[in-house]
């Protein structure tokens, strides 16, 4: 889409704003809303969003005045502006302009542009997806003396050109995603170039390690904050050097290829103990008792290792030396181990806890020989001598605690036991069993 296919930025807002087609119905528009005043003049709102509007100029620039002059901020993603001149004239109209957004529009690096002015109010400048070249963006950050956020991602940078002798000390937080940049040492040259820097976000980034021979502590002094998540890092060498930054303590490197076998929880005590200046990693606060249990579980997986890194010997000054810990096991025990007697037979079972005793009559069946409906089953107590009858079919067994030392006796169900409690069993009505 070329500018002469485009519209002005004048056109646009009266596109989206002024609606002179009269209707019957009667809307309040409360004055902070965009309308109209009673002299008929359009009331624009301090956030002017223009979307994809296909804008490629400013248009009558004394009527873009009048009708911007309480705007703060503006943005025009995804419209068709080429020229730097083009932008100048509209900021130059909007007196109280803070905040500008030109992502996606295809604007060129013309070598030879140049502006002789200057405007403070801007504060925060989004230039993602525009392919704005380093030349071209230590030209507009003279432009704009007083940038403090500043978004470059998608602009396809694989280094980083700026000048050795710039330097830029408003910026304090800068974005750099989606971009191709592989070489830490280029990273770096941002940290030098902004000193004031604070906040660094380069997600989803071709970066492949930090390691380097690069002083972080001169490189980035005022670093507090970091995101290189969905980078290429690969080793636990390059988590550890966030150590060297002087004041990091915000760090967010999710979804890193070599860890993310871990489990979750692992994966977080492992940089948790190694870096002991983090305290929030990937957006939740790291707390004391997590840290102390981080950090002893780390001297554990080290005990037996031949060659153990250093910070396992500055862990162990802190928490002494450790030992495995013993190997519990807390899973439930699904069997009783007891003794089955049935007149003169007796066998050890393995008799399973979850099932009821009718359950338990239909396993104790062939053992016995008698259909399950006419066997009765008593739990017997060798310290009390005594037996108990298992009368209801649907209890679990579960409920009994019954030790290895317990027993369980089978007898038909024409069998009596004596009221005195003892193991004498006394037949009545006696029936041959069939």
């Amino acid at each position: 889409m070329t500018a002469s296919t485009g519209i002005t930025m004048v056109e646009a807002i009266h596109q989206k704003y002024d609606d002179d087609v009269e209707t019957c119905i009667h809307i309040h528009i409360p004055a902070s809303a965009p309308g109209k005043t009673e002299s008929g003049n359009l009331v624009i709102p301090p956030i002017l969003a223009l979307h994809d509007s296909n804008i490629s100029g400013a248009g009558d620039t004394d009527r873009l005045e009048t009708l911007c002059k309480q705007v703060q901020e503006l943005d025009l993603t995804k419209n068709c502006i080429k020229d730097w001149s083009q932008i100048i004239e509209i900021i130059e109209r909007l007196p109280k302009l803070r905040f500008l957004n030109l992502t996606s529009n295809p604007i060129e690096n013309r070598a030879s542009w140049e502006c002789d002015k200057q405007f403070p109010n801007i504060s925060n400048l989004i230039l993602n997806d525009t392919n704005v070249s380093w030349e071209c963006l230590m030209k507009l950050l003279h432009v704009f003396p007083r940038v403090e956020e500043l978004h470059l991602s998608l602009n396809g940078y694989s280094s980083v050109d700026l000048h050795d002798d710039f330097r830029y000390p408003p910026l304090s937080r800068l974005y750099l995603n989606g971009n191709k940049i592989q070489d830490w040492t280029q990273m770096c040259r941002l940290g030098q170039c902004f000193p004031n820097l604070e906040n660094l976000v380069a997600m989803e980034s071709e970066l492949m390690s930090i390691m380097s021979d690069v002083v972080l502590k001169e490189t980035f002094p005022c670093l507090k904050s970091l995101n290189l998540t969905k980078t290429k890092l690969a080793t636990w060498e390059d988590i550890e050097v966030f150590r060297e930054f002087p004041v990091l303590i915000d760090l967010r490197i999710k979804d890193l290829p070599f860890i993310q076998t871990l489990p979750e929880k692992e994966r977080r005590q492992n940089i948790v103990a190694r870096l002991p200046n983090i305290t929030k990693l990937n957006g939740s606060p790291v707390h004391e008792q997590e840290r102390e249990e981080a950090e002893r579980a780390y001297i554990r997986n080290f005990l037996d290792a031949e060659s153990k890194p250093q910070r396992f010997y500055e862990l162990e000054e802190i928490h002494g030396k450790l030992k495995h810990l013993v190997d519990v096991d807390l899973s439930p025990d699904l069997y009783y181990h007891m003794k089955v007697k049935y007149e003169d037979k007796e066998e050890m079972m393995d008799i399973l806890k979850d099932q009821t005793v009718k359950d338990l009559k239909k396993f104790l069946q062939n053992f016995c020989g008698l259909p399950s409906k006419i066997i009765k089953i008593f739990e017997y107590k060798p310290d009390y001598n005594q037996l108990h009858q298992l009368k209801s079919n649907i209890r679990s067994l579960h409920s009994y605690r019954w030790t290895e030392m317990d027993e369980i006796h089978i007898y038909p169900t024409e069998t009596y036991v004596s009221p005195d409690l003892s193991v004498h069993i006394c037949e009545v009505h006696a029936k041959k069993i069939k």
